[in-house]
C-alpha cells in the first residue's frame, strides 16, 4: 500500500472523530488564557487613560508602540504589527533554521515550550486514538492514555531536543559560517542568496529527517509499547531509513497542506491597523480558522503516520 492510502485514510481518520479535535483545541485555547491576562495587564498599564487609546481607535499608532517597546521586554516584547499574519510563522520557522529559536526571550521561550508540552501530553492518547480507528472515541479514555505515555513521550522530547542543539551547533552554524567566509567578498547579491537558500534547504532536511523520526519513535511507544525513549527513537530512524519513498512521500505531501493553508492565510488575513467592530472580528476570526486548520494538520500528520507504521511492514 501506497503513503497516498495513508494520506487519505488519515484525513478521515480525523474527520471522524470531531470530538478529539475540538478536546485539543479547547486545551490549547485555555492554556493561553493566562499568557492573554499578561499581555492584557501590560497594555492596560502602558495606555492607562491617556489618549493613547483614540488613536488606536482610528488605527495602530506607531509612535506610541515605539515608545511602548522601548519600555518593555519578555512577553510585552512580542507584542507589535508583526504578530498579525504570517510573520511571526516565517519569523520562526527562519529562527528554527538557523538555530537561533534557543536565544529567543525566556518568557517567550517558556510559553512555546508550554504548548509543546501540551502536545506532547495529548501526543500519546491522540496516537493510540488514531491505533484503534474502529473504537469510539471517549474523553476519559484520551486523558488517561496521555498521562500513561506522558513520560515516556517527555523523555522522547529530551532527546530531540538534545538532536537539535547539536545539530544547530555542529552542522547549522558551521554551514552559515562557511557561506560568510565564502561570499565575503562577493558583490553579487543573488550568489549569496543562491547559498544561504541551499544551506537552509540541508538544515531543513536534517529537521524533517528528525521530525519523521520522533514521530514514528512516538508511534512505536504506544503500539509496540516501548518503555525506553532513545531505543524507539532508534526504531524511528530505521523505520525512516527502511520505508524512504512513503516516509518522504506522505510528509511532503502533508507538508504541502501546511504551505497551501499557510499561503492562503497570508494572502486574506487583514493587516494591523483595523479600527472597525467588523475589522477586528473578522482578523480574529480570520486567525482562530488558521489555527485549527493547523492544529487539524498536526492531528492528520499522527492520524496517517500512524496507519503507515501499521501497514509498511506487513508486505
Amino acid at each position: 500500500m501506497s503513503s497516498g492510502n495513508s494520506f487519505t485514510t488519515g484525513l478521515k481518520q480525523v474527520l471522524r472523530a470531531p470530538a478529539l479535535a475540538c478536546w485539543i483545541y479547547l486545551a490549547l485555547i485555555v492554556l493561553t488564557f493566562p499568557l492573554a491576562a499578561v499581555m492584557r495587564n501590560v497594555l492596560k498599564d502602558s495606555i492607562g487613560s491617556s489618549l493613547v487609546h483614540q488613536s488606536l481607535r482610528r488605527g495602530f499608532d506607531m509612535d506610541w508602540y515605539g515608545e511602548f517597546a522601548a519600555g518593555h521586554s519578555g512577553m510585552a516584547k512580542s507584542f507589535g504589527p508583526g504578530v498579525v499574519g504570517v510573520l511571526p510563522m516565517l519569523g520562526n520557522l527562519e529562527k528554527l533554521l538557523d538555530g537561533a529559536i534557543m536565544e529567543t526571550d525566556g518568557q517567550v521561550l517558556a510559553a512555546g515550550i508550554l504548548f509543546l508540552l501540551v502536545w506532547t501530553f495529548f501526543g500519546g492518547g491522540i496516537i493510540r486514538r488514531y491505533a484503534r480507528p474502529n473504537e469510539p472515541f471517549d474523553r476519559s479514555i484520551l486523558f488517561s492514555d496521555s498521562a500513561r505515555y506522558f513520560c515516556r513521550f517527555f523523555r522522547l522530547l529530551v532527546l530531540t531536543v538534545a538532536a537539535y542543539v547539536a545539530l544547530a551547533r555542529w552542522v547549522a552554524r558551521p554551514l552559515f559560517s562557511l557561506v560568510e567566509k565564502i561570499t565575503r567578498d562577493v558583490a553579487v547579491e543573488r550568489t549569496v542568496m543562491l547559498y544561504s537558500v541551499l544551506v537552509y534547504a540541508i538544515i531543513a532536511l536534517f529537521l524533517m529527517f528528525l521530525g519523521m523520526a520522533t514521530d514514528y519513535a512516538k508511534i512505536a511507544i504506544v503500539t509496540e509499547e516501548r518503555s525506553s525513549a532513545l531505543l524507539a527513537l532508534v526504531r524511528g530512524v530505521i523505520f525512516v531509513v527502511s520505508h524512504p519513498i512513503r516516509c518522504w512521500g506522505l510528509y511532503a505531501a502533508l507538508m504541502l497542506i501546511g504551505g497551501m493553508w499557510l499561503a492562503a492565510y497570508a494572502a486574506i488575513a487583514p493587516g494591523p491597523n483595523q479600527s472597525t467592530y467588523s475589522g477586528v472580528i473578522l482578523m480574529f476570526a480570520a486567525g482562530q480558522a488558521y489555527l485549527v486548520g493547523r492544529m487539524v494538520l498536526k492531528l492528520w500528520f499522527f492520524s496517517a503516520q500512524t496507519h503507515l507504521y501499521g501497514i509498511a511492514d506487513e508486505r
